[in-house]
């Protein structure tokens, strides 16, 4: 579950300009409204670097990683 809530939040980061920009600025705001355990919450923080670059990875969210 934690995986899957993990990889669905890095698509919607990665092809979202909007929540990009938000993370990127506010990224306690957006993890509290995203509701993520603290586990979730650390990998989210430590991925924070690569998420807010402003990349988009235009892949479904089931092969982001691909």
């Amino acid at each position: 579950m934690e995986e899957r809530q993990i990889q669905e939040f890095v698509h919607r980061v990665s092809n979202d300009e909007a929540l990009r920009k938000e993370f990127a600025s506010d990224p306690e705001g957006v993890i509290m409204r995203e509701g993520f355990s603290p586990r979730v919450t650390q990998v989210v923080m430590r991925l924070l670097p690569h998420l807010s670059l402003g990349h988009s990875l235009r892949f479904s969210p089931a092969r982001w990683w691909l």
